[in-house]
């Protein structure tokens, strides 16, 4: 049985960044943003880093994501890669103007991964449209320390994991 990977988004998914201090601690602070801690994420990346290859891909710049990962993840955690910006597919985004970054799962083949192993964990649809089946949607997190989506993400990862290890 091939190795799964799951593949967390940062920004609205595992933490979210603000220019405004919010009501509770940040996770850390990078150049003027506050960035926080979404509820039982540390929880999930303990679960997916149990049963699963894990990486981290964001559509942030790579100081950013290094400075994120480096204050979410404990020193010794099994990361397999953290990519940014510049490892996502840039296209023009007719409705707003600007770009989308799209995280195009097929570059993680040449690492070993089958795109039916890989799993993308990430708020925003369109950066996953190539793969759309490899996606499980989380809503957007905004700050709100009640928020409890990650729980279901868990749940989703568990299932998968126990129907690979009973199939397999």
């Amino acid at each position: 049985m091939k190795t799964r990977l799951v593949v967390f988004d940062l920004d609205e998914t595992l933490v979210h960044a603000s220019l405004q201090s919010l009501a509770v601690a940040p996770l850390t602070k990078v150049g003027p943003y506050f960035v926080y801690l979404r509820p039982y994420a540390h929880r999930l990346m303990a679960f997916a880093a149990s049963r699963f290859d894990v990486g981290v891909w964001s559509s942030s710049s790579a100081e950013y994501v290094e400075q994120v990962v480096s204050a979410l993840l404990p020193e010794g955690y099994p990361l397999k890669f953290a990519w940014a910006a510049d490892r996502c597919v840039q296209r023009p985004d007719v409705s707003s103007g600007g770009y989308v970054y799209i995280k195009d799962l097929r570059r993680l083949q040449r690492y070993g991964y089958e795109s039916e192993s890989i799993l993308i964990i990430d708020d925003s649809p369109e950066k996953i449209a190539r793969q759309p089946r490899s996606h499980l949607v989380v809503t957007p997190f905004t700050g709100d320390p009640q928020d409890d989506a990650l729980l279901s993400i868990e749940a989703m990862l568990a299932a998968r994991s126990n129907a690979d290890r009973t199939s397999g």
